[in-house]
């Protein structure tokens, strides 16, 4: 009798700990995130400066991020995300690239969202390797 109660025991401590899992995944934040904003901002391109009227934020599963400037002319940046120290609010990005290169660009930015994970803001400071002009973007949603 007393060899019957350790299976029941380890089945018993397996499934509270399944249980335990699903409900504790249930709590985190996604994985991935695809949103868009319009609002007002500025795209400053060395010397030149642009209104920035949206934006478009892809952040993938593997770390991977894509973004979509909108002024008179759309800018597209590539680079990778982590979530920032400030929690789910806030997304950090490292900036390596456009759609066309990789690695002609280097800065860093941080993405702020709302609860409901939409876009709160972006600013984003990026040097380009090439022409060496920094690229500096503010933007607030409305």
């Amino acid at each position: 009798m007393g060899i019957d109660r350790i299976p029941k025991a380890i089945a018993v401590a397996i499934f509270l700990s399944l249980l335990g899992l699903t409900v504790s995944a249930g709590g985190q934040e996604p994985a991935s995130l695809v949103a868009s904003a319009s609002g007002e901002g500025t795209i400053k391109l060395g010397k030149e400066e642009f209104e920035l009227h949206a934006i478009v934020v892809k952040l993938f599963e593997d770390g991977k991020a894509e973004l979509q400037l909108v002024t008179d002319i759309t800018v597209f940046v590539n680079g990778t995300w982590t979530r920032g120290v400030g929690g789910a609010k806030d997304i950090d990005l490292k900036i390596t690239g456009n759609t066309a290169t990789t690695g002609t660009l280097e800065g860093a930015g941080k993405l702020f969202l709302n609860e409901g994970k939409s876009i709160k803001g972006l600013k984003l400071q990026v040097a380009n390797k090439i022409s060496r002009k920094v690229i500096e973007v503010n933007f607030v949603a409305k």
